[in-house]
């Protein structure tokens, strides 16, 4: 394996970098006045740029990483963190329609009381909990599972992708 002190000397001392620049920008919140217009929009845009291009190198190692670990079974602690490999395939064109209406008859199914036939739970009860089953853009998965619903019936499945999912302790 290679030697990692040299990528993590220079992680080092952007880290250090950005500290003095977290000063400078507090400070910069102080002098606004003083600011020109262009230079402050210059520093925004480049400091975008520049955010853009971490972005690019986290992904590089998110590649590099998860192609040579593969699978981690658990989560692995390191300093101040923990990481994990996990996978997950991007879902897109879902069929929104149809998921709508199997999801909405599950719920209403499961409302009713099978001895008696009275519904038991209130139409506001009903879409509460369909709404549990969908986020703003995404549905959820793992919940549409509860109902035995296969998400990738309801959607295009693209190729399985591996991310690094980092928590830092707070």
């Amino acid at each position: 394996m290679s030697d990692l002190s040299g990528p993590a000397s220079t992680l080092n001392e952007v880290h250090s970098l950005l500290r003095t620049l977290e000063g400078c920008i507090m400070q910069l919140g102080d002098d606004i006045d003083s600011t020109e217009k262009e230079e402050l929009l210059q520093f925004a845009s480049d400091l975008h740029a520049a955010k853009g291009h971490i972005s690019e190198l986290f992904n590089e190692v998110q590649s590099v990483v998860t192609e040579h670990l593969g699978h981690l079974a658990v989560p692995v602690t390191v300093d101040g963190a923990t990481v994990e490999i996990k996978s997950g395939s991007p879902r897109k064109t879902w069929d929104h329609q149809s998921l709508i209406e199997d999801v909405s008859k599950r719920i209403v199914d499961s409302s009713v009381d099978l001895n008696t036939g009275e519904v038991i739970k209130s139409p506001t009860e009903m879409i509460r909990e369909a709404l549990q089953f969908a986020g703003i853009s995404y549905w959820k998965v793992t919940k549409l599972k509860e109902l035995h619903l296969d998400a990738d019936e309801y959607c295009e499945v693209g190729e399985s992708k591996k991310n690094l999912v980092i928590r830092r302790n707070k």
